[in-house]
């Protein structure tokens, strides 16, 4: 299937012992059970966000699980609180190890934007904004050579709105190596 490399299975966390997953994102059962066949490769089904998932089952039980989030928890490790699992490329049924990461929820929002997966309006593609993306970097620009009341002032905008800029908390996605590059 990765031409080149090996396929490497570890236990499916809290499913150790009766199924397997890869870090190709294949999931196999490999414990006994009625009706069910050791070494079978699971078929995965895409789930209504575009994820693929699969079933797992054990006596008397039927769990549905996402597949990113079970190579994930085998690979990399329970996932950490407040994190969310990140496919890099942007493709959503790429389960392969390589293509996984843990991420915060916003880290995880700005690189849909990055990647156009989002298409939200926001920075100036939204109605409300007061300010283009070329204001941003010229305020960014001004940091350290008038106050933010000045900035504010010139901009037409609160001094609140010049602190969130300068944060990163407001138009974080634009890179401020960008700002170098204008002037």
């Amino acid at each position: 299937m990765k031409e080149g490399k090996e396929e490497r299975w570890l236990p499916v966390v809290r499913f150790e012992g009766i199924y397997e997953i890869s870090d190709w994102g294949r999931t196999k059962r490999i414990g006994k059970a009625t009706g069910a066949t050791v070494g079978r490769i699971l078929r995965p089904f895409p789930d209504k966000d575009g994820y693929y998932y699969v079933v797992l089952t054990v006596p008397g039980e039927r769990y549905t699980a996402r597949i990113h989030r079970l190579v994930a928890e085998s690979f990399l490790g329970l996932r950490p609180d407040g994190l969310q699992v990140n496919h890099k490329d942007g493709v959503k049924t790429n389960n392969c190890l390589e293509n996984l990461e843990y991420v915060t929820q916003s880290e995880n929002q700005l690189h849909a934007f990055r990647l156009g997966l989002q298409c939200k309006p926001f920075g100036e593609n939204n109605a409300a904004a007061k300010l283009t993306e070329d204001d941003v970097h010229e305020i960014r620009r001004l940091r350290g050579r008038k106050t933010g009341v000045a900035i504010a002032a010139l901009f037409n905008v609160s001094p609140a709105t010049i602190s969130l800029i300068l944060t990163g908390q407001r138009w974080g996605y634009l890179k401020e190596e960008d700002d170098d590059k204008r002037t």
